[in-house]
């Protein structure tokens, strides 16, 4: 045989090789602009879309002001040419939300759902003044004014309503902001992933392109390289003695440990990062038994036979062996989670002995824990938020039944038409919380402070309040002092710590029972004390009362158990801390201090 056809076949290999990377590179130069250029499309389109929603808002928002406009000019003046203007102002908004929805219909949903809330708001707004111009009456449960039906068509009438209904209008101001400032925004992010995408492209064609020219040349100069057979032949000699070297790099630098074993079951390695998980030296482990030393007791405690150590396992059938969750022994007789490959070193058909590879679980096993735990939290904030809307759900289903299906005087109507709201309060209540709870944990509360007058929250708190009492048939009872000076505080949270206390005190109050709440001075500042005559609580009880999602033994109390928890973060926002004083069968008492602005 011609000593050079060894060569010759080697080199056309490698040509047909040549080729074939060239080929590929080629067809990647047609396909992938082709794809990308259709991405590119999809961007271009989604701009499109944003560019003609993004002049409808502003005219939108005009509308608004205008018909907000004619409602004033209509209340202060009484002028009747109001309600024509206005009613044409309604078409114009009508016309404008259709061809934006209809605009928009082919984005993301979040974008309907954005403009769905903008409408809500927008309705919301309208239901105070849509009797008194002209439309048709909206249901609504704000309480009529004094000698006036709950809608009424006198301008009049109405002044006494037209703060709440700017403040409507400035939710639908705030609304249409929100939307168009997502407009702007998502505009911005497409173009730059335009921009991106089309850099992309560039970058992408020019390294096909050079993929295949690189491609070519590789091939011909591995083929050149083939000639030199003789030569190469002692620079293998010498790679492999750099080869050996590189082996023993790496086993210094792996993480995991690694372990020679022979056919008796004795160590013959160890390399570096063995050494320093089992606490032996290289040295000291070397021609011990690896079962004995290091694999001789299971986690629990229990004894582990030969027979089913998997380093003899291996040493047995010659396969590897697989062993996802064991531990391991250090030297100083402490144990540790591990992750065991057990591969057979083989000489033909006969082994030689076993490699034991092993890796640390510590982290991933705490990694574990810590997620179980987390999946274990999601679920209990799942089974507490789907538990505590069923109820107001079921409600508010079963009073709009009744509604449309029932025919019923006016005054039932409204009976239930209060329950809807009242179930819907409970709903958004329940939100709130668990917002207010997030930004508790998340360290973002913030409360504004300014001067505030505690005898006027009290007052505000009571009437909130004491319906609710009188359905619980407890007795609701405030003792302010006329002369409790100002309290530098944030007045809504204040409101918000009163309710939560005594909505506290009224669920584990039974009927017939008191809830107490009583201010009196303090230095520098003004006590505050809830008491109830509840069954009290128990001691080891007490160090879990602010914990989120908790109630206790109380499981089938209304609630989901946030509370307690929301109360402690506002008033640690404070600057002060609520105090806990319970005696079993006593009932309990919640007290703490706001600053005055001495």
């Amino acid at each position: 045989m011609d000593s050079g056809a060894v060569p010759r076949v080697g080199r056309s290999r490698w040509w047909v090789a040549a080729l074939g990377v060239s080929f590929l590179a080629l067809l990647a130069l047609a396909l992938v602009p082709a794809f990308l250029a259709r991405q590119e499309a999809a961007l271009e389109r989604e701009l499109t879309v944003f560019s003609l929603a993004r002049p409808m808002i502003p005219e939108i928002q005009l509308v608004y002001d205008r018909e907000m406009t004619e409602v004033e000019r209509f209340v202060s003046s009484g002028d009747s040419s109001s309600i024509a203007r206005y009613r044409g102002h309604l078409e114009r908004e009508s016309q404008l939300l259709s061809d934006l929805r209809r605009v928009i219909s082919g984005m993301p949903p979040t974008y309907l759902v954005e403009l769905s809330r903008v409408e809500t708001h927008n309705r919301n707004w309208k239901v105070l003044h849509s009797e008194l111009m002209g439309e048709r009456p909206l249901s609504t449960d704000l309480p009529p004014l004094p000698g006036e039906s709950p809608l009424s068509t006198d301008p009049r009438a109405f002044r006494d309503r037209m703060e709440d209904d700017r403040a409507r209008y400035d939710s639908v101001r705030v609304a249409v902001r929100t939307f168009e400032d997502r407009l702007i925004r998502d505009a911005a992010v497409a173009r730059s992933r335009l921009e991106i995408q089309r850099m992309w492209q560039f970058w992408v064609t020019l390294g096909t392109v050079g993929l295949a020219v690189l491609g070519v040349f590789s091939m011909m100069f591995v083929g050149l390289r083939l000639q030199n057979l003789a030569r190469r032949e002692t620079q293998r000699r010498l790679e492999t003695v750099t080869v050996r070297r590189d082996m023993r790099s790496i086993l210094r630098g792996t993480a995991d440990g690694l372990i020679g074993v022979d056919q008796d079951g004795n160590c013959t390695f160890l390399n570096e990062a063995g050494s320093r998980l089992l606490g032996y030296s290289p040295r000291e482990l070397r021609g011990q038994a690896v079962h004995r030393r290091i694999h001789h007791t299971k986690a629990d405690g229990g004894k582990h036979s030969e027979s089913d150590c998997p380093v003899h396992m291996a040493l047995g059938s010659g396969e590897t062996v697989r062993v996802p969750d064991d531990v391991l022994w250090r030297k100083d007789g402490t144990s540790f989670p591990v992750q065991l490959i057990i591969s057979p070193m083989k000489d033909g058909r006969n082994v030689r002995g076993v490699v034991l590879t092993f890796t640390d679980m510590t982290e991933i096993r705490a990694a574990e824990a810590a997620l179980r735990d987390a999946v274990r939290a999601r679920d209990e904030v799942l089974a507490v938020v789907s538990h505590d809307l069923r109820n107001p759900v079921g409600t508010i289903a079963a009073a709009a039944e009744l509604l449309a299906d029932v025919p019923m005087p006016s005054e039932r109507r409204g009976e239930h038409l209060e329950i809807i709201a009242r179930a819907a309060e409970r709903i958004n209540r329940l939100i709130q919380d668990l917002l207010d709870v997030a930004q508790i944990e998340a360290g973002r509360l913030s409360v504004r402070t300014k001067s505030v007058d505690m005898t006027e929250v009290f007052e505000e708190v009571f009437s909130q309040m004491r319906w609710e009492a009188d359905e619980e048939g407890v007795e609701l009872t405030v003792r302010v002092p006329a002369d409790l000076p100002p309290v530098e505080a944030d007045r809504d949270r204040i409101v918000q710590v009163m309710s939560n206390l005594i909505d506290n005190g009224l669920k584990f109050t039974e009927a017939g029972g008191r809830v107490t709440v009583a201010a009196s001075r303090a230095p520098g500042g003004v006590s505050v004390t809830v008491s109830d005559t509840g069954p009290g609580i128990e001691s080891e009880m007490e160090q879990h009362l602010f914990d989120r999602f908790w109630k206790g033994h109380a499981d089938g109390t209304r609630g989901a158990g946030l509370g307690l928890a929301i109360v402690d973060g506002i008033l640690q926002a404070h600057g002060t801390r609520i105090e806990v004083e319970t005696e079993v069968g006593r009932g309990s008492a919640f007290s703490f201090t706001l600053r005055t602005g001495d």
